[in-house]
């Protein structure tokens, strides 16, 4: 064999040798470097701070796997494709925030100052946006998506529980206000509700990925030493 065929060959094997290596996570220091490099050279302004680059999730098959691109309205048809495939988690935890939701709404309704009117509502809203969260970190494929979702399902199920208790204990819709009123408030609140779920699930996408970055860079420390 001449000697650049010889070359050509040995260049060709370390290009596989990368690529298999890449796709383990387990790149050469000197290449872990250049890669890291550019990212802390890039670094400014306040949310590149707060929440640096990170990668996304190794070895979990393409998202839209199995998805027909023909057809008209490919985004709405795409949204419902991957809530479809992953129902638990923006059903499961927009019951869950639906519950932290509610909660945060009737005991915000004792005024006398015990721990049940100041502590339980923070407690409830928190266990809201930590289901928003979990929506995003289990909805890995697009986690506003889900988190959004997620919203959506909880405010639903709260319109609904007020409904039916209101109804069982007598409460009539004028006590509500005005109809245009009362329809205006519960779309904004919906919106509202929509915008926190967006919010949360996107951070419990960012949380998996940059926690399985963390885990990877420690698991990659460990090998070295």
């Amino acid at each position: 064999m001449s000697s650049p065929q010889r070359d050509s060959a040995a260049s060709r094997a370390e290009a596989r040798r990368r690529a298999r290596l890449a796709a383990r996570g387990e790149l050469p220091e000197e290449e872990e470097e250049a890669a890291e490099a550019p990212a802390d050279s890039q670094r400014g302004g306040i949310l590149s701070r707060l929440f640096p680059p990170a990668p996304e999730l190794p070895n979990k098959p393409p998202a839209l796997a199995g998805f027909d691109e023909s057809g008209p309205l490919r985004p709405i048809r795409v949204r419902a494709f991957l809530l479809r495939r992953n129902l638990m988690a923006w059903l499961g935890t927009g019951f869950v925030a639906a519950v932290g939701y509610f909660g945060s709404i009737a005991y915000r309704q004792d005024v006398t100052g015990s721990v049940v009117g100041t502590v339980l509502p923070l407690v409830a809203t928190f266990l809201m946006f930590g289901a928003l969260i979990a929506a995003g970190w289990f909805g890995w494929q697009r986690p506003a998506l889900f988190g959004t979702a997620a919203a959506i399902v909880s405010y639903i199920l709260v319109v609904i529980t007020i409904v039916v208790t209101s109804a069982m204990i007598g409460v009539t819709p004028d006590a509500f206000g005005e109809p245009r009123q009362v329809a205006a408030s519960v779309i904004f609140q919906g919106i509202y509700q929509a915008a926190l779920g967006f919010l949360g699930g996107w951070y419990g996408g960012y949380l998996r990925r940059r926690q399985t970055q963390l885990s990877t860079d420690r698991a990659r420390q460990t090998r070295r030493r």
